[in-house]
């Protein structure tokens, strides 16, 4: 998990969780911390990060 920052199209910073593959560096869509606890973005990511995962790769049947 990374925790960043970026910067808005108005010109504010706000804070991102990604989620990093440890294999391949490969990060996850950004998801704002904006509105949320820490714990409630960090699961985002996550579920994001397995989405993007499934769209990738999905599984064979």
């Amino acid at each position: 998990m990374r925790r960043g920052t970026r910067r808005t199209l108005d010109g504010r910073d706000e804070i991102v969780y990604r989620v990093a593959c440890p294999v391949c560096g490969q990060l996850g869509p950004a998801i704002p911390a904006e509105g949320k606890d820490e714990a409630a973005a960090v699961a985002e990511a996550v579920a994001a990060w397995n989405a993007m995962i499934a769209r990738l790769r999905p599984l064979q049947t």
